[in-house]
């Protein structure tokens, strides 16, 4: 029991020592959302939100940061006539990037303001889906630009987390239902703690959990998959037109490449799964949207120069050169804006 007890002792004395050091370190603080339901099914943080994010163990590449006005990271304040809305998860969020250095930041300073973003970690397509249906009667953007990334089609048949929606295909076809969320009391609580936050978003514990007990695809997978896929496709491209105003706005949909194989052709491992990539974009045109596609863009700039687009093989998001080169080669196919 006297070894038990010190033992007790000697534990609760490390966790007070490592809590002090890490409340002096760029631990990352996680953003709180807002709370969120069918009535409002957007996923979007607290308005004026300071926050912090680092990386890893090891607190890499450390940036500060405040939410706008809308509780969105990265994005000037909303405003009407927006010249450019941009829609996308965490790619678009780049909370380890600085905002000149975005997708957002780069169109908003070659064409001198108007552009605003809309994004939060662990949005997929009937996420953007719903902040088009919520923005684009307020802000009237003339063109609405969303990036896609592999994990908006690997995640499509798949539930949707807290304060996001998803696409459920049923007897009448396809619908869009919201996962509401409510702050618990106590993730606020167990948030003032940095050796709480270091556990769960740097070294990602639960995650790691969770791939460690990672059970059988979910249902719908196999040979069902494409079918409804391309269902689930066919309803979020008719429901993109169905937006007030379609017919005055331009959809330009940014298309992450395959970057993993890019750099280790025999070795990486495909971020897409099987023809998502090529079915995404060809129904895309079909439906009359502009597609931009970074794949062949990637690959003329990984051979001129041998130059990394991302934080791999730490961190898969885009670093600013890949951002920098979606912005130069969505600026040409962008509308004008409205005249006065």
């Amino acid at each position: 029991m006297r070894s038990s007890i010190t033992i007790g002792i000697g534990v609760l004395l490390m966790a007070l020592v490592l809590e002090a050091v890490l409340q002096c370190l760029p631990v990352s603080s996680g953003l709180r959302l807002e709370q969120s339901s069918a009535s409002m099914p957007l996923s979007r943080y607290l308005p004026r939100q300071e926050y912090v994010y680092s990386h890893g163990w090891a607190l890499s590449n450390a940036r500060r940061g405040v939410t706008n006005g809308q509780g969105f990271a990265n994005s000037a304040e909303f405003k009407a006539d927006a010249a450019v809305l941009v829609l996308g998860d965490s790619f678009v969020e780049s909370l380890m990037l600085d905002y000149p250095d975005t997708l957002q930041g780069e169109l908003d300073r070659m064409l001198g303001g108007a552009v605003v973003s809309a994004a939060s970690s662990g949005n997929g397509l009937a996420d953007t889906l719903e902040m088009l249906r919520h923005y684009a009667p307020r802000l009237h953007p003339r063109n609405v630009v969303v990036l896609i990334d592999s994990g908006n089609l690997n995640n499509l048949l798949l539930p949707a987390p807290r304060s996001h929606s998803q696409f459920v295909a049923g007897p009448d076809g396809v619908r869009t239902v919201h996962v509401d969320y409510a702050e618990s009391k106590l993730k606020r609580w167990l948030a003032h703690s940095a050796l709480v936050r270091y556990t769960y978003y740097n070294l990602k514990l639960p995650d790691w959990i969770s791939s460690l007990r990672r059970e059988a695809p979910a249902p719908g997978g196999g040979d069902a998959a494409p079918a409804a896929r391309d269902q689930m496709l066919a309803y979020y491209f008719a429901q993109l037109k169905a937006v007030p105003g379609a017919a005055d706005r331009q959809v330009v949909f940014v298309v992450d490449g395959e970057r993993n194989t890019l750099y280790e052709p025999k070795k990486g491992k495909p971020s897409w799964h099987g023809d998502d990539r090529q079915v995404f974009m060809a129904q895309a045109r079909q439906h009359g949207h502009i597609v931009v596609d970074m794949q062949p863009v990637f690959e003329e700039h990984w051979r001129q120069r041998a130059e990394r687009l991302d934080f791999l093989p730490m961190d898969g998001h885009w670093n600013k050169v890949a951002h920098g080169l979606a912005a130069q080669h969505v600026l040409p196919v962008l509308l004008p804006a409205r005249q006065p």
